[in-house]
């Protein structure tokens, strides 16, 4: 018995591991496809970006309603089988004028929105709760270490062959169907309102911080590049990504060990401490490369929080979809505000918006001090006790 259900804990977090990690990687190659590749081809692509996140707002709101109705699986393998379809969508298309872009865009949105928060509706089904920081660790890691070789193929690729190799990583998913994880009859879910849910004071006490952070990375990505260069602010976000990267591991274990809400508090206040003195000390390399680090650790713990594993942790026996959807929605939505704004961003003077970053960012702190730790206090609780017992056990043994 104890074989066996360690074999079915291994196929359903293989399942769930591999799920993500082949969304979020063809989610960034489509981002990048869109900033990078398509310009060269459709100059005015760039002016149509914000149409893709959108469309990943728009469609992961509906999805979950359609999931519902559903068999989980099944919903689940036409979404990948959609995002297949989506990646080949370009070669077909008779030419790339604004209306054959605006549609592409939009259904490229729609074919990663409309499932993704059902995708990650698995994490909490088929993880326990004192592990799901350490899944999503080991998942963003191995995802992040993924993603740079896979962009950097992708970059040296024409429009048409960048979506043939899209379509292949892609239809890598429809393999993971194979292994028959058992999702439906697990445990009998109840559905929950979109209306709900946000009158649910823990989710929104979680939800603000997470949109903060958003937003504020988003905006400053634009102010980083205006006042250091394009160079250094590439330089930047490539440290920052790779401490991130690696930080999601750490991240997802003190998760496991602290709790989500210490954890997260301690990332903000690392940020805001970051911008501060970017702010004071713009041009000095210590504080630049001390930024850049911190920046790195607040990446890689909101990503196993806020995107793995907090929303998972506020379920009382109910369908996760919608509180996934809800709180993932705060990325696309910052990135199309700051596309937005953009022009207006350039207008700011950087230490004035490095000032006003830190602000926010520490702004952000007040709400997850009144927020409830989500990692239950039984778990807490017995922790503690083995320590104070092994710690018994050295003594005695003196």
């Amino acid at each position: 018995m104890p074989f066996k259900e360690s074999f079915i804990r291994q196929k359903s977090f293989l399942l769930t591991f591999s799920l993500v990690l082949n969304a979020v990687t063809w989610f960034y190659a489509i981002a990048y496809m869109i900033e990078f590749t398509a310009p060269a081809l459709v100059p005015f692509a760039s002016s149509l970006r914000w149409l893709f996140y959108l469309a990943v707002v728009v469609s992961a709101l509906i999805g979950p309603i359609i999931a519902e109705r559903a068999n989980k699986m099944r919903f689940l393998f036409f979404w990948v089988l959609l995002g297949v379809i989506s990646s080949l969508f370009p070669m077909v298309l008779p030419t790339f004028g604004n209306y054959e872009v605006a549609m592409l865009l939009v259904f490229w949105g729609f074919a990663f929105g409309i499932g993704f928060p059902s995708c990650l509706a698995l994490i909490p089904t088929l993880t326990k709760v004192e592990e799901r920081g350490r899944a999503g660790g080991k998942t963003f890691l191995a995802t992040y270490a993924i993603l740079p070789f896979f962009l950097l193929a992708i970059g040296h690729l024409d429009i048409f062959s960048g979506s043939l190799l899209l379509a292949a990583w892609r239809s890598l998913s429809l393999g993971v169907f194979l292994l028959h994880v058992n999702t439906d009859d697990v445990v009998q879910l109840k559905p929950v309102s979109y209306f709900s849910i946000l009158r649910r004071r823990t989710f929104l006490l979680y939800f603000l911080p997470w949109l903060a952070f958003g937003l504020v990375n988003y905006f400053e990505t634009q102010v980083l590049e205006q006042f250091y260069g394009e160079s250094m602010a590439a330089l930047m976000v490539i440290v920052a990504f790779m401490v991130g990267s690696l930080f999601c591991l750490i991240a997802g274990w003190l998760m496991d060990l602290k709790g989500r809400k210490q954890v997260i508090i301690a990332g903000l206040v690392m940020l805001g401490l970051g911008y501060a003195l970017l702010s004071l000390f713009p041009l000095i390399p210590l504080v630049q490369a001390f930024y850049m680090i911190v920046d790195g650790i607040a990446f890689g713990i909101f990503t196993v929080a806020f995107i793995f594993v907090v929303w998972g942790d506020m379920l009382n026996g109910e369908r996760g979809e919608k509180f996934y959807a809800l709180g993932n929605i705060a990325i696309p939505m910052a990135v199309m505000l700051s596309i937005f704004i953009s022009p207006w961003l350039k207008m700011i003077d950087a230490s004035s918006a490095f000032s006003l970053a830190s602000f926010f960012i520490f702004l952000a702190i007040i709400p997850i001090f009144f927020a409830p730790e989500l990692l239950p206090e039984k778990i807490l609780k017995e922790r503690e006790i083995k320590k104070y017992v092994e710690e018994a056990k050295k003594v005695a043994r003196r």
